[in-house]
Order: structure tokens, then sequence, then C-alpha cells
């Protein structure tokens, strides 16, 4: 009887797979800043966007960063955000200002571009998100948060649409 046993425990074991092992890469970040300094953290993004029959706009608020859309424009997914800047400012009063608008135009042409009109917002160590005014008091580390609204015209082309903007910071 012992025999029988050992006979199908081995038997088992044979039958059972092998175990493997799974490798999957991980993300850590950091940003690092210095006095008087601006960097980027994230950029403005509209998200996946449908353009229906009529024009709309798609609109991502700096302060709460959620979007909305409005007439023919139907967000798809969840994948859009503000843009980021961090930045420090020492014992100065600082000034945001910069573009107010960014033109997106169409990877590989071929499309009419669009426009956005940009909004800025700013938060600093220990305080809450505010849209800018013309200064900011520094108190450690500042966050920029740039939003905007997109116009779509009615049956924009498919594809990849970007463009650049650049925020200014002033240390007085």
């Amino acid at each position: 009887m012992r025999a029988l046993t050992i006979t199908a425990t081995a038997a088992g074991a044979a039958l059972c797979a092998p175990a493997h092992a799974a490798d999957m890469a991980g993300t850590a970040n950091a940003a690092i800043v210095r006095p008087n300094t601006l960097i980027k953290t994230d950029d403005l993004d509209f998200g996946t966007l449908i353009s229906g029959a009529t024009g709309g706009t798609v609109t991502i608020n700096p302060v709460t960063n959620a979007r909305t859309t409005s007439g023919g424009v139907t967000p798809v997914g969840s994948a859009a955000q503000r843009a980021t800047f961090q930045g420090t400012g020492g014992i100065f009063l600082i000034t945001v200002s910069g573009s107010t608008s960014v033109t997106l135009t169409r990877a590989g042409g071929g499309a009419a571009p669009m426009t956005a009109t940009l909004v800025r917002a700013a938060s600093t160590s220990g305080g809450g998100i505010a849209l800018l005014g013309a200064t900011l008091l520094p108190s450690g580390v500042q966050t920029y948060y740039i939003g905007g609204t997109l116009t779509v015209p009615a049956n924009q082309p498919e594809g990849d649409y970007s463009g650049t903007f650049t925020p200014t910071v002033n240390y007085l």
C-alpha cells in the first residue's frame, strides 16, 4: 500500500505545470527644482476626441483638472490633463505670463489647425490652487497649472495634433 501512495504522489507532481516568473517594469519619477527655476512635469493633453457634424469645444480646467466638452465634440476615455510646471521663487515676488493660446497642427499636415486659449492657475506649498492674477507671493515650491479650451471644427480630420506654448515666470 505504501508503494502505491508514493507512485500516486510522484505521478501527481509530474502532471503539475512548472512555476514561471514574470517581470514587469515600473517607473519611478522625481522632480528637482532649484531656486528661481521652472521645470515642466506634465503636458497639457485634451485627450482623445471625436469630431462631430457640428463644431464644439473641449476644456481642461486648470484648477480642478476636469475635462468638459460642448457642441459636436465627444470625449473618448479619460486620458486628459492640465499642464504642470514647478519652480521655486526664494524671497522674490513672482509674476507668471506667457502664451495665452496655442495652435495645434496635425502630424503630417493635411488638416486645418485648431486653436486653444490657455488659462493659468498656481498653488504654493501649504496653499490651495487659484487662478493666477498678476503677482504670486513665494512660499517654497510653486506649482503652475495650465488648462484651456480647444475649439474643434466640425468634421475635423482624424490624426494626432500638437503645438507648443511657453509660460514665463518672472522673479521680481
